[in-house]
């Protein structure tokens, strides 16, 4: 086995750009390293939103101050982007990509001494944005099939429980919650006065159903806050525009906040963001090559002797469970597998711990499809 390589960069503070950073640094000492960790399309934007940035650097208006709220354009075709009715234009509120969001959702709902429900295994920034705000992160343990049930809430909460974290899809096990548990969870959070934080950031990247947002699921919206942005389905990532829809009280609280720290999100960017969201064709066409990615990466991975891989319902990932691999002995928990797999196969993955979920290692597909197909048989090759 070859000798792990020294990392030349700075190691990332977030886990999974960590592993990023190591293959970076391998690549750059001339390894081929082939990168299935990051939570970002590979692709590039698509012409749409790169002609509406370069026009609107060219526009006086975007080099002036804008709305704390964001551009009225940007929150109607937002709002429209809904069933019609369900979302109206001055119920959203535009934010510096969903991560900003969800941090402006959790603290007009919660503060220091509160609890918050994150349901586990989840993306760490759900954990990272409730202790941001001073408040604790109570987890909740997904079931065998990664949805979460009314029981499970009920088990873990306090009287200081003020609002439940849900990905749907999830990241990073794909997993899809089904319309009847959302309105059963939804009524559990409006019974008990708690807050549903919904983050629907890969909710357009569903395969195997119509898209569906909480929003058009749930009858009563007076507890539930919608998180959401261009960064996954539209491939802007970095561009660096979300949002949150919810009740008046909770938008009023979270442009108070962007009045007072960011003062509005770059024009620039939201005119990048609203050509996106309009661009209705290109987000069909990525569901769909991802879907097919998914598809050639899940048939391979299912042949590793030890490794069951769920095809997930929706997302950019694969969650396979490795506990099979671990069972030998032979790498000390799924970081020492990752870590073993970026050494032998020149794969990056991240490890399953870093989701609270140790048996398993989180696998990207959206990367180019015949780089894809040539890391799943480096995988298969090393692990078989």
């Amino acid at each position: 086995m070859p000798e792990p390589m020294s990392c030349s960069l700075p190691v990332a503070d977030n886990p999974i750009f960590a592993i990023g950073d190591r293959a970076a640094a391998l690549r750059a000492a001339g390894v081929d390293v082939i990168t299935l960790a990051a939570g970002e399309p590979e692709r590039s934007p698509s012409d749409a939103v790169l002609d509406a940035a370069a026009a609107a650097i060219r526009h006086a208006d975007t080099h002036h101050y804008g709305s704390a709220a964001g551009l009225a354009e940007l929150r109607a075709e937002i709002a429209g982007s809904y069933p019609h009715g369900t979302v109206a234009a001055g119920g959203v509120q535009v934010a510096v990509g969903a991560k900003h969001a969800l941090h402006l959702a959790l603290g007009a709902v919660a503060g220091p001494r509160d609890d918050v429900l994150v349901v586990r295994p989840s993306w760490p920034g759900h954990v990272a944005g409730v202790e941001a705000i001073g408040a604790n992160a109570v987890s909740v343990p997904a079931g065998p099939e990664g949805t979460v049930d009314v029981s499970e809430l009920e088990r873990a909460r306090t009287p200081r429980v003020k609002a439940l974290v849900i990905a749907n899809p999830a990241n990073p096990s794909g997993v899809v919650h089904p319309p009847q548990l959302v309105r059963e969870l939804a009524r559990w959070c409006r019974d008990h006065d708690i807050w549903f934080v919904s983050d629907e950031v890969y909710g357009g990247l569903v395969y195997d159903a119509e898209p569906r947002s909480t929003l058009e699921t749930v009858a009563d919206a007076s507890r539930l806050i919608v998180v959401d942005g261009v960064s996954k389905l539209h491939a802007m990532t970095g561009w660096r525009v979300g949002w949150l829809i919810a009740p008046d009280p909770i938008l009023a609280a979270a442009r108070r906040q962007v009045s007072a720290t960011i003062t509005h999100v770059p024009v620039v960017t939201q005119h990048a963001a609203l050509a996106a969201v309009r661009d209705r064709d290109s987000a069909r066409r990525t569901a769909d090559e991802y879907r097919e990615a998914r598809d050639a990466l899940v048939d391979r991975l299912q042949t590793i002797p030890g490794v069951r891989c769920p095809r997930p319902a929706g997302g950019m990932f694969a969650f396979p469970d490795v506990s099979g691999l671990l069972r030998t002995g032979r790498w000390q928990g799924s970081a020492g597998l990752a870590t073993w797999l970026l050494d032998e196969a020149r794969v990056a993955v991240v490890a399953g711990g870093v989701f609270g979920a140790e048996d398993h290692l989180r696998v990207s597909f959206a990367v180019d499809h015949d780089r894809l197909v040539e890391a799943a048989d480096r995988l298969v090759r090393a692990l078989t």
